[in-house]
């Protein structure tokens, strides 16, 4: 199963461009690996119960896993 990245929420265009393409290949990154894991496996269990995080620059994109869609919910910059 591919994981499709989804990155349209309005608040992500507080981070500056260069935060963005970054957080989206590393994102491209994890879904390519999420396709290795077998559906049964207790990780998927576990990311519906979790905060999923992926930090860049000081900029902490949450995001969640559902189906087949890695989607960024909500966008924090460190103070």
């Amino acid at each position: 199963m591919s994981h499709h990245v989804i990155m349209v929420h309005p608040a992500l265009a507080a981070a500056p461009q260069a935060v963005r393409e970054e957080a989206r290949r590393r994102f491209e990154e994890i879904a390519e690996g999420l396709s290795g894991i077998p559906a049964e496996s207790p990780f998927w269990a576990s990311t519906r119960v979790s905060r999923l995080c992926l930090v860049v620059e000081g900029w902490s994109f949450f995001y969640t896993l559902d189906d087949e869609t890695l989607r960024v919910t909500e966008l924090r910059r460190k103070k």
